[in-house]
């Protein structure tokens, strides 16, 4: 880990040295972000003979998955008391929350109210999803895709969706493998990560506590609709 006494060259050096790549690397990807760099040019900003501007500077963040710049370039910020280890484990999670594609900014959309079940989909046993039983809320903050918003009970989501959050669901009936949604099987609807294979239909967990739920084949089983982001309020 590096201190507030390493140089912005030492630290990049590090950096580049932890994801084991050569410095002609570099270059090939940080053109992939529009900044032609030499291998030559690595190494200056690496000996602290010249630095990287801002553009550059983000560009070398992202390639070497830095999170939390402050702390990791200046000793500041809210990993600087933790060990190795540690910090692994915030861009660990960091990483699921990116890859889940729940925690995206949102694009501007007109205010407008949609509905709120009362009784959430499970994140854990299920718990039937009443179509009568909601609330209107105000859907400011939601995905322009959101048509409807539960709240999840139980942590078999955890990470990725904690329990007692509010999901923003885009109806449709079928979905992708991988994708996250909400469905109707055996009279229960559930929150799970939708994966189809050679094997058959499966409901994933998160938590891996879980068991994955099979579906058996001739038994209802429903598509209600597709997580497209979490709620920041609590409603």
């Amino acid at each position: 880990m590096s201190t507030v006494t390493d140089s912005l060259g030492t630290i990049l050096n590090k950096l580049r040295r932890d994801m084991k790549y050569t410095q002609a690397q570099v270059t090939e990807l940080l053109a992939r972000y529009g900044y032609e760099i030499q291998p030559a040019g690595i190494s200056k900003w690496e000996k602290d003979l010249t630095v990287p501007n801002a553009g550059q500077f983000l560009a070398l963040c992202k390639i070497y998955g830095v999170t939390d710049v402050m702390g990791t370039f200046t000793g500041e910020g809210p990993t600087a008391q933790l060990n190795e280890a540690g910090r692994r484990l915030v861009t660990d999670y960091i990483r699921v929350l990116v890859e889940s594609g729940l925690y995206s900014k949102a694009e501007p959309r007109e205010v407008q109210a949609i509905p709120l079940y009362d009784l959430a989909a499970s994140a854990g046993t299920g718990q039937f999803l009443d179509g009568e039983s909601y609330k209107l809320i105000d859907a400011a903050d939601a995905p322009r895709r959101a048509d409807f918003a539960v709240r999840i009970a139980g942590d078999s989501m955890e990470p990725v969706i904690p329990d007692e959050s509010i999901v923003w669901v885009h109806s449709c009936e079928t979905m992708n493998t991988g994708r996250i949604g909400v469905f109707l099987y055996g009279g229960q609807a559930y929150c799970k990560r939708l994966r189809i294979n050679s094997v058959g239909v499966m409901l994933i967990s998160a938590n891996r506590d879980y068991a994955p739920i099979i579906i058996r084949e001739g038994e209802d089983f429903r598509v209600l609709g597709e997580v497209v982001g979490i709620a920041i309020e609590n409603y």
